[in-house]
């Protein structure tokens, strides 16, 4: 059985694989099973051979192995998942904004805003785990311009079911919906489009069909009714369907909401998108702000054909809202007001952040930490590395500091790493010679 290991997810087993191994659906240490993509995951092993002899015990303790686990992902300037939140300093005001925000603002959307390496996506996952903790539902998308951009909503739809979960770490979004389907008020999501058909099915008991599972969670399927639309304009469908989400989880299973992390959010401007297609991003975008800001417009918009001079039709957009909505379905942009989804955004500094709807945005602007927090980070990671290689190297930080770099957390981070190894594997060597 070979084991993998995911950015977000951790370390998992591969059960089966499609589309000429692009694809794997691996299950993770925590119960959950989902489809991923095969370059979003790093091999661990392939099948172990099994040896005759009697193992003489463990080589490494349990800590142990899970310091050698962290700082591996360190070299690479990640924080496994599971470990995030002890590894999050200097970043108490921010944390509180946050949560501020999550439980106070009226406001659906939040635009985190901060340099390459500052610690955004770090941000994000430390966010990702304690809302799930708090009880809201919460998905995570890293935005990519060629595979996963607002001009295609059902990717970002997909990645965003991929990564859907509740309740910490104990339901995935198919045991979301068998919840759902358990509770006492199920009927009041039944008349949703596309959840209220699966929430029947599970009802009945004609839930078996992993065919009906893969469509509603935007994966190729032959179960096509109501179609799960490919195409850039159909933001609408997609909008409708997480609106019904976060609704169902307030109101039928008592969560918070439903909260969705965007990271890389600045390539929204992305210089080799097409006219249209930077016309179809724009179109999600927006979208999805209204929807997270439960504007009304959305639920009473007319939706209008419209024609150029010489009789070409331009698709089917709102009157009051001016959204593009799918020719083959102008379902609304909101299901239920409220729909009590929210949405973060990481972005770079970039000149989109002036431009509608996200000049209107609540902003969270993320400095560098403090100098005195990268003397705690290096203490930090020296009682791991200890545990790790029974190395300790604490006398060494002032030395090493006058050369650390220290304008990027993720920078500083990686450099102590490397310090810590060369110092382990040339321990004749000066310090000098070793920070060249």
């Amino acid at each position: 059985m070979q084991l993998v290991e995911h950015r977000i997810y951790g370390e998992g087993k591969i059960r089966k694989k499609r589309f000429g191994g692009f694809e794997l659906y691996v299950e993770f240490k925590d119960g959950i099973e989902r489809w991923v993509r095969r370059d979003e995951v790093r091999f661990l092993s392939e099948t172990p051979i099994l040896i005759k002899h009697k193992p003489s015990g463990l080589v490494l303790s349990e800590e142990q192995f899970k310091a050698r686990q962290i700082i591996e992902a360190l070299r690479l300037g990640v924080v496994p998942h599971k470990y995030v939140e002890e590894f999050t300093l200097g970043r108490e005001r921010e944390i509180n904004d946050v949560k501020n925000w999550l439980n106070n603002s009226n406001s659906g959307s939040l635009v985190v805003i901060g340099e390459y390496g500052v610690g955004k996506t770090h941000l994000l996952e430390y966010i990702y785990s304690t809302a799930l903790k708090d009880n809201w539902a919460v998905s995570m998308v890293e935005l990519d311009p060629n595979e996963v951009s607002f001009h295609k909503p059902k990717v970002i739809y997909q990645r965003i079911i991929s990564s859907f979960k509740f309740r910490e770490r104990n339901g995935d979004f198919r045991e979301f919906l068998k919840q759902i389907a358990n509770s006492a008020r199920f009927y009041e999501i039944e008349s949703h489009e596309y959840l209220g058909r699966v929430i029947k099915k599970i009802r009945s008991g004609t839930d078996d069909d992993e065919n009906m599972w893969e469509w509603i969670e935007g994966e190729p399927a032959w179960y096509q009714y109501p179609p799960m639309y490919n195409y850039s304009t159909c933001a609408n469908i997609y909008c409708y369907i997480l609106s019904g989400m976060g609704w169902a989880a307030k109101n039928i299973l008592g969560l918070k909401g439903f909260l969705i992390l965007f990271d890389e959010a600045e390539n929204v401007d992305s210089y080799w998108y097409s006219s249209y297609q930077n016309n179809k991003v724009w179109n999600f975008l927006t979208g999805l702000i209204l929807m997270t800001n439960n504007d009304e417009r959305l639920l009473t918009d007319t939706i209008e054909r419209l024609y150029s001079w010489s009789g070409y039709s331009q698709g089917w957009w709102g009157h009051h809202t001016e959204l593009q909505y799918c020719g083959y379905s102008q379902l609304p942009f909101l299901w239920r007001d409220p729909c009590s989804v929210k949405i973060i955004f990481a972005f770079a500094p970039t000149w989109v952040l002036e431009r509608e709807p996200l000049k209107n945005v609540d902003k969270l602007q993320l400095e560098h930490i403090d100098k005195e927090v990268f003397s705690k980070i290096w203490h930090l990671l020296n009682k791991l590395y200890k545990i790790a290689y029974n190395c300790e190297y604490n006398k060494d930080f002032s030395r090493f500091r006058r050369r650390a770099p220290i304008d990027k957390t993720r920078k500083f981070i990686k450099g102590v790493i490397e310090f810590f190894d060369l110092r382990r594997f040339h321990p004749d060597k000066l310090i000098d010679e070793l920070l060249k």
